[in-house]
């Protein structure tokens, strides 16, 4: 049976690891306030940072401090007690008296940022009262943290000099260093304020979604709505009414009035992902509704003016499909004002080591997992790698990875990249190399097109459906890489 000594270094150290794991300062001081609450059995826990970003945490959201606590904590710069029977301070006494108190204990918190925060802690009345046994743990908890924080924000202050080093840019969300994802995000910067149509272009997966959301942010309609609507995913035979509303009794199951996609986005941007896939009469009245800049709800007359910016987005070759009369000429030139092409994963260079590195540290906080890094075999693996289903692929094999990995490392074997599934780069060297190298970009380009579905994809590329798996599975390619 262990005993309490080892119990609380056990606890102790579970913390520190604990601790270790956040790597951001703002996570880390959620994580402190945290902490603190458990460690020392309090009701309610506040952290509160002053300086050039202040930040005010608290643990319930509504906590009654005293002011006259904190005040005398920083002025004898330690962690101090207070409890009901103490007389020292009327101000006090009358604070605990009236929050129904048992004891408050407050402590100076020091950041590179600033010196003049506080974490405070309080008991409810009917419990123990802190004993200056927990003053002097809460004190050497404090000193920890601090130099727990003193060293995140040396980590934040290297990652962003060597981010500079590396010309690597993180802006809004999206990370990038390849040339490519500068150039485009420069334009994406000019026509965010520009009043014109959009298109963005681009393969299954390369994040259309993510560079819509940023033009429509960083526009003069960014705190009016953004409404993404999938055009490949929606029935037929219920699209008009999603897209434009229905009036009450219009058809059975219609019990109300009901606005649509477009009234719902009425002074912000309406994103029309998979253009391409809208059936022939679906595409005659988007081209009303955008040359008239009014809506007709299903089962009514009325004309309800809408003033909506449309972003759309297609991995079709839409010049093939006006040529072959299944996309409506006038509606591809009002569409393709302005097109912005999204290169594929595989043409990014090392953005694909930045984007595996960002999944990681976002997936790892979110399941719990701590701080995992890549080891040199994984970050060649990535490079290498062919990515035909571009950065969804990449976002899903770093989620396989994060629950297989062992040690905090992600290996080759753990992103599922193997020699049988990492695609050189360069030019093919024998003809063996040279054959699969065009068969996974026709295999890959037939599952986009056919959403993955095997029958359809094998259809497309005259083979039998046994044939295409056998190939598949030589090569390296899964189906659901292509969902």
């Amino acid at each position: 049976m262990k005993s309490e000594t080892m119990l609380a270094t056990e606890k102790m150290l579970d913390v520190v690891k604990t601790l270790l794991d956040e790597v951001q300062p703002e996570s880390l001081f959620v994580k402190i306030l945290e902490v603190a609450k458990e460690v020392l059995h309090a009701d309610a826990a506040v952290l509160d940072l002053a300086g050039e970003t202040p930040l005010h945490l608290s643990n319930p959201e509504q906590v009654s401090i005293s002011i006259s606590a904190v005040k005398q904590a920083k002025s004898e710069k330690r962690a101090v007690v207070w409890n009901q029977l103490d007389d020292d301070s009327a101000d006090l006494s009358k604070s605990i008296v009236q929050n129904q108190l048992t004891s408050i204990m407050v402590s100076p918190f020091r950041t590179p940022d600033s010196e003049a925060g506080y974490l405070y802690l309080q008991r409810a009345a009917r419990e123990e009262p802190f004993t200056e046994d927990d003053s002097n743990l809460f004190d050497a908890f404090v000193s920890v943290c601090e130099k727990f924080a003193f060293a995140a924000y040396d980590r934040l202050r290297d990652k962003e000099s060597l981010d500079v080093l590396k010309n690597v840019v993180r802006k809004d969300g999206i990370v990038y260093s390849s040339e490519k994802m500068v150039e485009l995000i420069a334009i994406a910067d000019k026509l965010a304020h520009l009043p014109l149509p959009v298109i963005i272009r681009g393969e299954t997966g390369t994040g259309k979604e993510v560079i819509a959301k940023y033009i429509h942010r960083h526009s003069p309609r960014a705190d009016k709505p953004f409404i993404a609507v999938n055009c490949g995913a929606i029935p037929e035979q219920l699209m008009e009414s999603l897209l434009f509303g229905h009036a009450k009794g219009s058809f059975t199951g219609a019990i109300d009035n009901r606005k649509g996609f477009f009234e719902e986005a009425d002074g912000g941007t309406i994103f029309l992902d998979e253009i391409g896939e809208l059936p022939l009469n679906m595409q005659v009245k988007l081209l009303r509704v955008l040359q008239e800049k009014h809506i007709t709800r299903v089962g009514d007359n009325r004309e309800i003016p809408v003033n909506i910016r449309v972003i759309s987005a297609t991995h079709v070759d839409l010049e093939e499909a006006v040529r072959e009369k299944r996309f409506r000429e006038d509606l591809y030139f009002r569409i393709q004002v302005m097109p912005i092409m999204l290169p594929p994963l595989r043409e990014r260079g090392q953005d694909v080591v930045l984007l595996a590195e960002e999944f990681l540290t976002r997936y790892g906080a979110e399941y719990g997992r701590g701080k995992y890094h890549l080891s040199r075999n994984a970050e060649k693996a990535l490079l290498s790698y062919y990515w035909p289903g571009n950065v969804r692929e990449l976002e899903n094999k770093i989620q396989k990875a994060l629950i297989q990995a062992v040690h905090g490392v992600v290996q080759p074997k753990d992103l599922g990249l193997d020699d049988t599934q990492a695609m050189v780069k360069e030019s093919p060297r024998t003809l063996k190399e040279a054959r699969e190298a065009v068969e996974r970009e026709v295999i890959s380009r037939a599952l986009k097109d056919s959403g993955a579905n095997l029958t359809l994809a094998a259809t497309i590329l005259g083979i039998d459906r046994k044939v295409l798996r056998e190939i598949m599975e030589r090569i390296g390619l899964k189906k659901e890489d292509f969902k």
